[in-house]
């Protein structure tokens, strides 16, 4: 059965706050669903080919057909990233690219309900706002109506490398100060972050109510 709601995370990191966050919505809405994570398939960018632009399905021999004809499908999707340098992902941006299959002529996305995750070291730094604002947008153009954005602050990996203490490019002194020792009360996780947790709750239920609607109309 095809999901009735699809959950695409650009984070590579094995069961990250991004990836927990975006199922955290799949499950809230009880639909029919299913999670992608863009680092355990191969979806490169678009390459411009226009292969797609008679039929709307893209030509290019990688995961990316399998996946578009989910999402066509499906009546809503989460897109989940995080900003390195201050954008989104590549894994994410490749992703959105691809979209393009589907936008050029009929615009089979328009209509969809969209929700956007974002997770970047947050406290101030850069990034977490353009990163979501870039998902956003490009959703948009495609024709899907975004409910909400959800932003979590998350984990540098200066915490993980076991260089962070010592690193000159260290992230940890931007975001601790001079207290750069890694211990478990720094770490950051989407569960404890309430109001955030309680938002994913109420969008993957407000979907759920909004396809339940259209069904019955």
């Amino acid at each position: 059965m095809a999901p009735q709601i699809i959950g695409i995370s650009g984070s590579p990191v094995k069961n990250s706050n991004t990836d927990r966050l975006i199922q955290h919505v799949l499950q809230s809405s009880g639909l029919q669903a299913e999670f992608v994570k863009l680092s355990k398939v191969k979806v490169g960018p678009c390459i411009a080919c226009l292969g797609c632009t008679k039929d709307n399905v893209c030509k290019v021999s990688d995961d990316y057909p399998e996946l578009a004809e989910k999402v066509r499908r499906a009546g809503a999707v989460v897109v989940g990233g995080y900003p390195p340098y201050g954008s989104i992902d590549a894994f994410t941006k490749a992703f959105l690219e691809r979209l393009f299959s589907l936008r050029h002529n009929n615009g089979l996305n328009k209509g969809k309900l969209a929700v956007t995750v974002v997770t970047g070291i947050g406290r101030g730094a850069p990034g977490l706002e353009e990163a979501s604002k870039q998902i956003g947008h490009a959703l948009t153009l495609e024709g899907m109506e975004v409910l909400g954005e959800l932003k979590a602050t998350g984990n540098p990996e200066c915490m993980v490398c076991g260089y962070g203490q010592q690193c000159p490019m260290s992230a940890l002194p931007w975001i601790f100060g001079e207290d750069t020792e890694v211990t478990p009360e720094k770490f950051c996780s989407v569960e404890g972050q309430d109001e955030l947790w309680q938002e994913g709750r109420r969008l993957g239920e407000e979907i759920a109510e909004r396809l339940r609607k259209l069904q019955l109309m």
